[in-house]
C-alpha cells in the first residue's frame, strides 16, 4: 500500500516517475469512475470520461499549482468533462426502442435484443429500486447532480466539493439541500405519497 500523499505522488510524476502517476490513477480508479457513472448515467461514457479525465491530468501536470490539493484538481477537470458530456447529449437526437427498424415491418430493435436475464420475476424488486434511485438522479439538474455524487458516493466534504467545483461553501450546501428535497418529492410521487 502507497502511503505518500497524491501531492508527493504527483511531484514524482512530474519528475518522470511513471510509477506514482499509476498509483496516483489505480488510487481514484472506483471512486471517479464512480462519481462519473452517477453523474452522467452511462457506463460507457463514465469509462471514456474516466480515460479523458486522467489524460488530462497528465497533460496539465505541469500546470497543478505546488500549493494545491490534487483530489480537488482532478475533480474539478472530471466535473468540466462530465457537464461538456451532458451538453452534447442534449444536443443528439434520440430514438425510440419502440420504433421500426425497417419500414413496413412490425419488429422493433426492443424486441430483437435477447435477455440473458435470470427469472425477472425474482429481480423485480431490486430493479424497481434501482429504476427509482436513477429517476431520482435523472430529475435532477447536472449541478444538483454532481453534489449529490460527491457527498453521498464519494464521501467529499463540503469544503472538498466547493473546491472541486469551484463554488462557495454555502452555494454547496444549498445544492445539496435542493437536491434532497427534490429526491424526496420525487420518491413521494412515484410511491403514490
Amino acid at each position: 500500500m502507497e502511503h505518500r500523499s497524491d501531492e508527493e505522488l504527483l511531484a514524482g510524476s512530474l519528475k518522470g516517475h511513471k510509477g506514482d502517476f499509476k498509483v496516483l490513477l489505480e488510487r481514484y480508479e472506483g471512486e471517479l469512475f464512480n462519481f462519473l457513472y452517477h453523474t452522467v448515467g452511462d457506463r460507457q461514457a463514465a469509462e471514456d470520461l474516466f480515460q479523458e479525465t486522467f489524460m488530462q491530468v497528465f497533460s496539465n501536470i505541469e500546470r497543478f499549482r505546488p500549493d494545491g490539493r490534487f483530489r480537488p484538481w482532478m475533480y474539478t477537470i472530471a466535473a468540466n468533462l462530465a457537464r461538456d458530456e451532458m451538453r452534447r447529449r442534449r444536443r443528439r437526437k434520440t430514438f425510440s426502442l419502440d420504433a421500426e427498424i425497417h419500414r413496413g415491418e412490425e419488429v422493433s430493435l426492443v424486441e430483437m435484443i435477447e435477455s440473458h436475464a435470470e427469472d425477472p420475476s425474482m429481480l423485480a424488486a431490486d430493479e424497481e429500486s434501482r429504476t427509482l434511485a436513477t429517476e431520482m438522479m435523472e430529475s435532477l439538474p447536472g449541478n444538483l447532480r454532481e453534489v449529490v455524487v460527491m457527498y453521498f458516493y464519494n464521501d467529499m466534504k463540503y469544503t472538498e466539493i466547493a473546491e472541486s467545483l469551484g463554488l462557495p461553501m454555502g452555494t454547496v450546501k444549498s445544492r445539496l439541500y435542493r437536491a434532497v428535497r427534490e429526491m424526496t418529492e420525487t420518491m413521494k410521487r412515484k410511491r403514490g405519497f
